[in-house]
C-alpha cells in the first residue's frame, strides 16, 4: 500500500496546485468581501494538507501489506461509479435546469446510493439542504446560483 499511497498523495498534491493556479484566473468583483475563489481556494489547499500528511505516513511508516484489488462486480464499487456519473450529470445540467432543481435530485439520488430508504427523510433533507444553501449564497455572500427556467419566475 505504501507504493499507491504515495502515488496517490503526488496526485493529490498536482491536483492542488492546478486547482489553486486556476482560482487565480477567477474574476474579480468588487464590493464582494469574499470572491469565487475562496472556497475552491481553501479546500484545494486542505486537500493539499491531505496529500502532505499521506506522503509523509507512506515514506515514513513502511506497509508490506497488499493493497484491496478493484471489481467491477463489487456493489460498493457499481454505487461508486453511478455516484459519479450522477454528479457529472449534475454538473452538466446545473445550469440549464438550475441550482433549486438540479441539487435535491442530487441530494436524493446520492442518499438512495448510500441506501438510505426513508423516502420523508429524503425528500425533506434534499429539499431544506437546497434551499438553505442557496440562502446562504444568495443573502450571506451575495453570490447568484444559476436558477435554469427558473429565473423567470424567481426574480427576488
Amino acid at each position: 500500500m505504501r507504493k499507491a499511497n504515495f502515488v496517490a498523495a503526488l496526485l493529490f498534491l498536482a491536483l492542488t496546485l492546478y486547482v489553486v493556479a486556476v482560482t487565480f484566473t477567477f474574476k474579480k468583483f468588487k464590493n464582494v468581501p469574499i470572491g469565487p475563489e475562496f472556497f475552491p481556494r481553501w479546500l484545494a489547499l486542505g486537500l493539499g494538507i491531505c496529500a502532505l500528511v499521506l506522503l509523509y505516513q507512506s515514506v515514513k511508516h513502511y506497509d508490506k501489506r497488499e493493497a484491496p484489488t478493484l471489481s467491477l462486480r463489487d456493489k460498493g464499487m457499481q454505487r461508486l461509479l453511478i455516484g459519479v456519473a450522477v454528479v457529472i450529470a449534475y454538473v452538466f445540467l446545473w445550469k440549464s435546469l438550475g441550482f433549486l432543481v438540479m441539487t435535491p435530485l442530487l441530494l436524493f439520488a446520492l442518499m438512495f446510493l448510500l441506501e438510505v430508504r426513508d423516502y420523508k427523510v429524503m425528500i425533506l433533507i434534499s429539499l431544506l439542504t437546497s434551499v438553505g444553501i442557496f440562502l446562504a449564497f444568495k443573502l450571506i455572500l451575495g453570490i447568484e446560483m444559476p436558477l435554469g427556467f427558473l429565473s423567470g419566475v424567481m426574480d427576488f
